[in-house]
């Protein structure tokens, strides 16, 4: 077995901070929308110089969430990976748009940008992109596109 992350050896790191937020949350018997969360959003904001920041309950509302934030809907196209967890393809179809699969490089498993190209309609709206096994998509070549 090839171990892509060691989570223990990061929990040991973090271990206090980590049973002294969840005793915090517990003791408060509010497990949704309580100062946690609004003390996360902050901090978050304010490390990406951001204005805002909204957590939301996993990545599949984040992808749906934004999709819906920039306009994009029923109608619209959005070129993603076909090499992805559903819960990306979820969350295109939450927004209401089409996902459209594209195919992937076989040397690093990433999104082919040449098949983005070839795959762009007037209904495109959006490109997913999706980074797989420590490779990072070519972001030179998206800008391009």
């Amino acid at each position: 077995m090839i171990d892509f992350n060691n989570f223990s050896r990061e929990y040991f790191f973090l271990r206090s901070e980590i049973h002294e937020a969840i005793n915090d949350v517990l003791s408060s018997g509010r497990f949704i929308l309580d100062k946690q969360v609004e003390i996360f959003e902050k901090k978050f904001a304010s490390f990406l110089n951001a204005k805002y920041c909204i957590a939301v309950a996993s990545g599949t509302d984040a992808i749906t969430i934004s999709l819906i934030a920039n306009g994009i809907g029923h109608g619209d196209e959005v070129i993603t990976s076909s090499l992805t967890a559903y819960p990306t393809i979820i969350g295109i179809l939450n927004s209401g748009a089409k996902p459209i699969l594209a195919d992937i490089n076989l040397d690093d498993m990433l999104l082919n940008t040449k098949k983005i190209e070839e795959l762009i309609t007037s209904k495109t709206k959006a490109s997913i992109l999706v980074d797989e096994y420590g490779y990072s998509m070519r972001m030179k070549e998206i800008i391009r596109i």
